[in-house]
């Protein structure tokens, strides 16, 4: 799972960077300033839950629990809904079906779960391999 996630992060962190790259300079002469805005906005989350991915994988090398990992794929999830929604209605015009909040829940549910596993996780004995 570790390395799941480290990749996950690496690919997402990488793929934000050049979509914001390209929102800043390629998107001017097609897309209007809101909805290059509302690109950049994907680009932002992308960003976050790429570096929070990269959390999830260090406690899932220390720790051995199914809340981080759960955590770990809702932002995965909330990758893919909210961004990947924002990403399609404005570049490629697609109608908005509604699943950016699928993708926001994710996003907060998997916060959620970091937060009740930092009060059951065995702070002082993590698992050292």
């Amino acid at each position: 799972m570790v390395r799941i996630f480290l990749a996950l992060s690496g690919l997402f962190g990488c793929s934000s960077v050049i979509l914001g790259s390209y929102a800043s300079h390629g998107l001017k002469s097609i897309l209007s300033a809101e909805q290059i805005l509302t690109f950049k906005l994907g680009v932002q989350y992308q960003m976050y839950h790429a570096i929070a991915l990269l959390a999830v994988a260090i406690l899932c090398h220390l720790f051995t629990s199914r809340l981080i990992k759960t955590a770990g794929w809702l932002f995965v999830i909330g990758i893919l809904f909210f961004c990947g929604t924002l990403y399609s209605i404005t570049y490629f015009g697609l109608p908005n079906y509604k699943t950016a909040p699928i993708g926001g829940f994710a996003f907060i549910f998997g916060w959620l779960l970091l937060l009740i596993a930092a009060w059951k996780l065995p702070i002082k004995q993590p698992r050292m391999e």
